[in-house]
This record gives structure tokens, sequence and C-alpha cells, in this order.
């Protein structure tokens, strides 16, 4: 058993041992100690799952805030870091006059818990659709985003309605922040909503084609252009048709150059919303394993 585990059990012993004589049957304090002491006992063995039960069990019985510390360590260590990111926030905000090397661990594993946590919003509609996220379920304001603080990676989002085909949806929190998620359940035969991005990419095509349409009309302007120029040369610069050639082919040549100037400019703005448009979450992120502190605290 490390030394802080020790040193933390020796604490609440300490406690106990001092606590008024007697049984702690009945001692909401007492029992709570008691199993807090447990809880310690089963960290040190490296029983997490056990120790939490303990510790949740020792808060329920007299909610300390020094429990709290180490209710968030062993839940760290299951894999609970949604749970034990409020834990310690909770602590940090209530600590009930903790020592100064708790706060600071506090602070440390707030610091490496919220590495394994993102946050997305997410949106669904109709009235009194449910949302679940790897099947627990997810608190939603119908119509309006909500934040959804969940562990980063691929993720399972279910969307059902009474009357509406459900949806699923693969979520992937790659960081702190990631993409918003947007669900409106439609009826049989009713067309989907577009996805987020969807209509800046249409425009961008659209435009990226007139480039393309201008660029067509100033190639065939420059070709003619360039015939009559031909034209003109040959047949020198003295009729009266001559100078008509002449003027046709500065109409075609400024035609062409309006035309691929033109072109241009919407192939770039279009190609500028294609590439800005707003994706679809994508690759999975990897799990960061870090550092962890020990259990340590009394009360």
């Amino acid at each position: 058993m490390p030394r802080r585990l020790l040193l933390a059990a020796a604490m609440v012993a300490a406690l106990v041992a001092s606590s008024a004589p007697g049984r702690a049957d009945g001692d909401p304090r007492e029992l709570s100690r008691a199993a807090f002491r447990r809880g310690v006992s089963q960290a040190g063995t490296g029983d997490y799952k056990a120790a939490r039960e303990s510790f949740l069990e020792a808060y329920r019985l007299f909610a300390h805030p020094s429990i709290l510390l180490n209710l968030a360590i062993a839940r760290a260590h299951v894999g609970e870091w949604v749970e034990a990111e409020q834990d310690l926030v909770h602590f940090l905000a209530d600590d009930g006059g903790a020592q100064s090397d708790e706060v600071a661990s506090a602070r440390a594993e707030l610091a490496q818990t919220r590495k394994h946590l993102g946050t997305f919003r997410l949106r669904v509609a109709p009235t009194g659709a449910r949302a679940s996220l790897d099947a627990r379920p997810v608190a939603v304001i119908p119509g309006s985003f909500v934040d959804v603080r969940t562990t980063r990676g691929t993720h399972d989002l279910h969307v059902a309605a009474e009357g509406f085909p459900p949806a699923d949806r693969v979520v992937d929190v790659e960081a702190d922040r990631a993409p918003d998620v947007d669900i409106r359940l439609a009826v049989s035969g009713e067309a989907p909503p577009p996805a987020p991005g969807d209509s800046q990419r249409i425009v961008g095509w659209f435009l990226v084609g007139g480039g393309v349409v201008l660029a067509g009309v100033g190639l065939y302007a420059g070709v003619q252009a360039q015939s009559l120029a031909n034209e003109y040369n040959q047949s020198g610069s003295g009729h009266f048709q001559d100078q008509g050639t002449k003027a046709s082919g500065i109409v075609f040549r400024t035609a062409a150059d309006i035309s691929f100037v033109g072109a241009l400019a919407l192939a770039g703005v279009g190609t500028y919303f294609l590439l800005t448009a707003p994706a679809a979450p994508g690759a999975q992120a990897g799990l960061v394993i870090g550092p962890w502190s020990g259990i340590a605290g009394s009360f």
C-alpha cells in the first residue's frame, strides 16, 4: 500500500479511536468514517470498484467534502471520468478546510481528468424527442442546443420520439470541444434536414460550376477573336469590311477577357465555400492515460 494510503488509513483510524466511546451503530458520522476507512483499504489493494462503493456509502451517510476527493480518484480509476470531474469540482468549491496538499492534489486530478473529456452541443426535434448516448439518457431541450459532457472517443447516439422513426448517429469527440450535432426526426416520406454545411457546399459547387461555364465562354470567345485577328491580318486594313472584322475581333477578345476573369472569381469564391463548409465528425480520438494520485485525506 502506498505511503499516502497508509497515512490516510491511520488518520481515519485515529479519528475513529478518538471519537466518543461506544458502538458506531446508529451514528451516521461514525458509520461514514468506517465506510471511508474501508474504501481506503480497498483502494490500497487496487479494488477501486469496491472503493468507489465504499466512498459513495460514506458520503451518503455523512456528506463531508473530503470524501469527494477520494471518491473522484476511485471513479477515475474505473473510467467514470464525468462523475470524477463533478466530484472534484464539488470538492474544490467546498473543501471543508482541507489541507493545502489535498487541494493541490484535487486540482492536479481535475486537470488530468479533463484530458479524457470533451463536450459537444446537441439539438433534437420534434418536441418530445428523447436522446441517449451509449444507452445512457441525455437531458435535452427539444429545439435548443444543450451541452453534452462525455469521454473522448466514439459514441453511439440514439434519438427517438413517439410517432417518428428513430435516428442513430456515431458521434466522435476528438477534443475538448467537438462539432455540434443537430437531429430532427422526420416522418416517413419527409426529406431529412440537410446536414451542417450542406447549403454552403451547394452554393460552392454552384459557383464553381458557373466558373467552368464562364471559362468555356471565354475559350470560345478567345478562339473567335484569334480567328478574326488572323483574317484581318491576311486581308489588310484598307476596306470597310476589314474594319468590321477588326471590331468584331475586339468584341470577342474583350468578351474572352471578361469571361476568364469572371471564371476565376467564381471558381475562387466557390472553392472557398467548399473548403470552409462545416464537416461531419470524423476520426476517432485515442484515450490518453496519465499518472494517478493516491487516495488521501480525512474527515
